[in-house]
């Protein structure tokens, strides 16, 4: 009898190992992240191909509001008030204009103004909330007011730069091995605080700030000047822009904006690579992750040719992780495929932070 009680044990055990040893692949199955744009997301989250996406607004918004998806994460729970879009302007442009700072200190107030406006009539009860959506719709590319009004609801609009934020960014970047240690070593930069004071200034927005209450027109340059713009396609952080450009409020201060070649740009890695790099972009805006790895990646530094300055912020949070209506969990998406907009993004690395923290690999 007991010889037939241990031989049942032994089974049991043998059993559950076996068991387990077949799950244990399941668990350290990554999340296999999938490069495409926007309008790519919200159709194959539709037809089921991906089982969620991390996007900037407006496109979170169209999918919850479709019913295709629903919010698993916002990104300010990943990381509260984190920095995101921001300003930024060519070495190389500021180098042979003249009056560089005169033009970027009216550019950071038009900013100041446009973000003030916006976070002043987000409400519902302001008279001038459905000139803000139809703004956000014609931008933004969104058929629906319903999801354009919802589009702005995550985003935090800011002329303030987050230095403290970026230097977070750095020290992120270098931990997920985004950064090339050649190309790192090359830029002589000493540590993330070094770093983000190279990169960053906030004497522009100083001046906005003393200047806020003056007339554009009192204020203008006194000679108009044209500048060539990048942004990022349909990208709801950057409705600042976009509303100071038909507010006339560029213009009221003597800049006369262009589209850059290659404008607007999928994503800002390649407004880094294809702009800033190429030197078709003067003056753009576009998240500091990119801005961040790319003034090292994509540099030669012989030339120093990648290098921007960073004068304003743009919003901060934003983002979301989107999933199919089936998926419950971050640990649902294991082994599943998820859209990303490119890696380098800072839909990328803030889904490296998630993923860390919940303990999963991620896979390309």
């Amino acid at each position: 009898m007991k010889n037939s009680i241990l031989l049942v044990v032994s089974l049991v055990i043998l059993i559950t190992g076996c068991l387990e040893d077949k799950k244990a692949p399941e668990v350290s199955e990554p999340i296999n992240l999938v490069k495409m744009t926007g309008p790519d997301m919200l159709q194959r989250l539709k037809t089921g191909e991906i089982s969620g996406f991390i996007m900037w607004e407006p496109y979170p918004a169209i999918a919850i509001s479709k019913g295709s998806g629903k919010p698993l994460i916002y990104s300010g729970e990943i990381w509260k008030g984190h920095p995101c879009c921001v300003i930024a302007y060519d070495y190389d442009w500021y180098k042979k204009t003249a009056n560089a700072d005169e033009i970027l200190k009216r550019v950071a107030l038009v900013q100041l103004k446009s973000v003030e406006y916006i976070n002043n009539v987000k409400k519902s009860t302001s008279p001038d909330h459905e000139d803000l959506i139809n703004f956000a719709m014609e931008f933004g590319g969104i058929s629906d007011p319903i999801a354009a009004n919802l589009s702005l609801q995550g985003v935090e609009f800011v002329y303030n730069i987050d230095i403290p934020g970026a230097e977070t960014f750095i020290e992120r970047i270098n931990d997920f091995g985004i950064f090339d240690p050649e190309k790192w070593n090359q830029s002589g930069y000493k540590n993330a605080s070094d770093y983000a004071n190279s990169l960053i200034t906030d004497k522009y927005v100083e001046w906005a700030v003393q200047n806020k209450d003056s007339n554009l027109t009192d204020l203008a340059l006194e000679k108009s000047v044209t500048i060539r713009y990048g942004y990022l396609i349909n990208d709801v952080h950057e409705l600042p822009f976009y509303v100071a450009l038909k507010k006339g409020w560029y213009r009221d201060v003597g800049i006369n904006l262009t589209l850059a070649e290659g404008a607007p740009f999928q994503n800002g890695v390649l407004e880094m690579q294809k702009g800033f790099k190429a030197g078709t972009v003067d003056i753009g805006s576009l998240g500091i992750p990119p801005v961040i790895i790319h003034r090292i990646n994509s540099n030669n530094f012989s030339i120093d040719d990648a290098r921007v300055g960073v004068i304003s912020g743009m919003n901060n949070e934003g983002s979301v992780i989107v999933v199919a209506n089936n998926i419950t969990s971050f640990k649902d998406l294991r082994g599943k495929n998820v859209g990303y907009p490119g890696h380098g993004t800072i839909q990328h690395v803030l889904f490296l932070m998630a993923a860390e923290k919940e303990g999963l690999k991620v896979s390309y």
